[in-house]
Order: C-alpha cells, then structure tokens, then sequence
C-alpha cells in the first residue's frame, strides 16, 4: 500500500468518525436516564473516542488500508457491545436508542432541495458499510428521480453476535438514522425487497 493518503481514505475516516460521534451521543443518554454506568465490566465511558485526531496521527501509512479496517472493527465492535448491554438491562430502552439516533440523523441531515443523487451520495458518505473493497452496496437502477440499490453484504450482524445480540436491532438504528436524515429532504428510502431498496 502506498503511503499515500488519498480522498477515499479522507472519507472512509470521516465515515468511522461519525459512528465515534454516534456512540458518544449514545453515552451521552445513557447518563442523561441514569443507566448503569458499567456495560460487561466496563466504564461505559470506555466506548467512546474522547478525541478525534486528524487521519494523519491515527493512521500507519505503511499500511492506510489494514489501519482504516481495524478503525471500522472497533468502532462497529463498541457500537454493537454498548447497545446490547444497555438493552439487555431492559428492551425498552431500544426505544429510546432509536430516537437519539434519528435525532443525530436529524443533526446530519440532507439539505431540502438536494437532488436524489446528492441524496444518495449524502448517505453513502455517513453509513459505515465496511471498506470500499467490501462493495456492501450495488446500485441496480439509476434515474433523475430514483436510485434503486441493493445491500450485497450484512457487514454488522457479526459483531452483535459475537455480543450476544440481535443483527435486527442494528437496523432498526440504521433505519432511524436515515430517516432522521432525510427528514426534511424532501426524499424517501423505501424498502422493495430482500436488502433492496429505492430512494425518491
């Protein structure tokens, strides 16, 4: 791997920081309702990146692709730990997980007046979908008004397993992310199949 760091890079990197950003508003609710403070022995403040230091002093430019997966790992590992912790003291609280993570969609959201292309790309550039060569994602039909797309790999199941938790769960976030950014967009997700969709 060239020690070079290219946009991809920029981007992945800036994708990883925005789930860091994510747990951290989970944390931040989890003390706000007085949940337990410690999840499997750990701090709950243990989750979160407490700083997010340019790519520059985080990454090993003698291997930017092996450093940028293991960013990926951990931040999907502790997303996953952290909500199955907190839920398995009560499932209700999933409830409540779900809508601080569509209110920091909300936060990121996708301006009114955007295309449905600058729609699409705006979300591409938030979910973490693994690394670019994972091509978690294929777009099957493209229009002015419509990009159709499939999800070719479940990337994130894996790691509530390992947790002893329900993959489900990750998309019942993932769907509340999306729909608090598309919030006042003026476009639509909308689920046509199994891992297919369509935004309008």
């Amino acid at each position: 791997m060239s020690a070079f760091l290219g946009p991809i890079h920029q981007l992945m990197y800036q994708k990883i920081l925005t789930r860091e950003k994510l747990i951290k508003r989970i944390i931040k609710t989890a003390e706000e309702n007085h949940w337990e403070p410690v999840i499997n022995g750990k701090p709950i403040d243990s989750f979160q990146k407490e700083t997010f230091p340019p790519i520059e002093e985080v990454i090993d430019l003698s291997n930017i692709h092996s450093s940028l997966s293991n960013l990926v790992s951990s931040a999907e590992d502790r997303f996953a730990e952290l909500i199955i912790g907190l839920i398995h003291k009560d499932e209700k609280r999933l409830d409540i997980i779900t809508q601080t993570v569509r209110e920091f969609g909300q936060d990121n959201s996708i301006p009114a007046g955007s295309t449905v292309q600058e729609a699409f790309r705006g979300l591409h550039d938030t979910l973490l979908d693994g690394m670019p060569c994972d091509r978690a994602l294929n777009i099957t039909g493209n229009s002015d008004d419509k990009i159709s797309f499939e999800q070719t790999l479940d990337l994130h199941s894996e790691y509530w397993k390992k947790h002893r938790g329900d993959g489900d769960d990750f998309y019942v976030l993932r769907n509340a992310l999306i729909s608090g950014m598309l919030e006042g967009s003026g476009h639509r997700l909308v689920t046509v199949g199994d891992r297919m969709y369509e935004l309008y």
